[in-house]
């Protein structure tokens, strides 16, 4: 009896144990003790909204803890919208062949021009054929964040098919994309329209998507998505009043945490709720989240990307190469002053890793498009620290 007595009391303690580790919160205590980190984190001009989720490969579960993350106040997400559409491309062409359509990712693609406002895409010097292909634009997307890039994957799949998709499997919950990015001369009306697309092999048509107008109006409701005391317009001058953001994308952190958990460890979801990929679509979503410039022989030689150009937590702020032992699946963005990255960071020495999303604020003089933003002394300082840190707390 004493012996039961005695190994019952063990195990209380051991149980007590392991819910006090798993229930240790270090994202707000990181913040609190770095005083630079915490001077950025408590400024309301910066708008700092973090989930930091730790992973648990035994039980399959998430972990996360949340710093000022509310999805009903918008922020705008600049290129990380680029993510879900590259995923979601992928979703398309295993459709395409459900319905007896061979398309694949390597096949050329050209864009025609519906008008002069809405380009069309017939070259890319970057393939072998020198023609556009879907999977060079994802490549491109995850490595550099090309704008025109995320353009012809929206064109691709338009509004309707993006957000359905995205509602249907629960990734989405308030985020919308409704719009291109980079042409500011592009309407609200303009962005619902797409352009005709072709897909060849051998010069024969595989496929012909006719220029289609979204069906839905998509919108966000963001709350305080009027921002700011001035911006610059089209024409370059400084327009007094808030800039309006009620027509832009917006991208939750935790529908954006949610879409990369999926890429990641897509077995931790119920079925209905994960992406129509094959395993083959993860490895090439994974390989191209996690490669960098010089990884790839079309960008290696272009001087204007370093290898740490769009891995921001972490290695953001800093020029030297990433340790070959860390490895950093992510998606960035940085427009109107918004500075964002979401990724799993992983130790291959001990194979274990953490999802980080972040976004930080940094535009002092609150007048947007002007292209004054402190992205160099505040931003990327503030995204490199923050991973260091909790790198440091978790897997070192």
């Amino acid at each position: 009896m004493k012996t039961s007595g005695l190994l019952k009391l063990i195990i209380s303690i051991f149980i007590s144990g392991l819910i006090s580790c798993s229930s240790h919160k270090i994202l707000e205590p990181t913040l609190r003790k770095d005083t630079f980190l915490r001077s950025v984190a408590e400024n309301p001009v910066h708008e700092v909204s973090i989930i930091l989720t730790r992973v648990d490969v035994t039980n399959k579960k998430f972990a996360s803890e949340y710093y000022q993350v509310n999805d009903s106040v918008y922020f705008y997400p600049a290129s990380t919208v680029k993510m879900p559409v590259a995923i979601l491309t992928l979703q398309r062409l295993n459709e395409f062949k459900k319905e007896g359509k061979d398309v694949r990712r390597d096949d050329v693609m050209l864009t025609a021009m519906v008008n002069e406002r809405l380009r069309g895409a017939t070259q890319d010097t970057t393939t072998e054929h020198r023609k556009p292909t879907l999977e060079r634009y994802i490549q491109r997307i995850f490595a550099i964040s090309g704008n025109d890039d995320y353009n012809r994957l929206y064109e691709f799949l338009g509004p309707d098919y993006i957000n359905e998709s995205l509602l249907e499997n629960k990734t989405f919950t308030t985020s919308v994309i409704n719009h291109r990015l980079s042409m500011p001369d592009l309407t609200f009306e303009d962005n619902r329209t797409t352009n005709n697309i072709r897909f060849f092999r051998d010069r024969t048509i595989l496929y012909d998507k006719p220029e289609i107008i979204s069906q839905k109006v998509w919108q966000h409701k963001a709350k305080q998505a009027l921002k700011g005391v001035g911006y610059v317009d089209a024409s370059g001058q400084i327009i007094e009043g808030p800039f309006d953001f009620r027509s832009k994308n917006f991208y939750s952190l935790k529908d954006m945490e949610r879409t990369l958990q999926k890429v990641i460890f897509p077995e931790y979801f119920p079925e209905d709720e994960r992406f129509f990929l094959t395993d083959e679509d993860y490895e090439f979503l994974k390989k191209s989240m996690l490669a960098v410039p010089g990884d790839y022989p079309f960008l290696a030689q272009d001087s204007t990307y370093n290898d740490n150009y769009v891995k921001f937590l972490m290695v953001g702020d800093e020029k030297k190469p990433i340790p070959a032992h860390i490895r950093i699946y992510n998606k960035s963005g940085m427009a109107y002053g918004y500075l964002l990255d979401c990724a799993y960071i992983e130790n291959t020495k001990t194979q274990k890793g953490f999802f980080l999303t972040a976004v930080v604020h940094v535009n002092q003089n609150m007048i947007y498009n002007d292209g004054q933003y402190e992205y160099d002394t505040v931003g990327l300082p503030f995204m490199g620290k923050l991973g260091r840190k909790l790198y440091k707390k978790i897997l070192d």
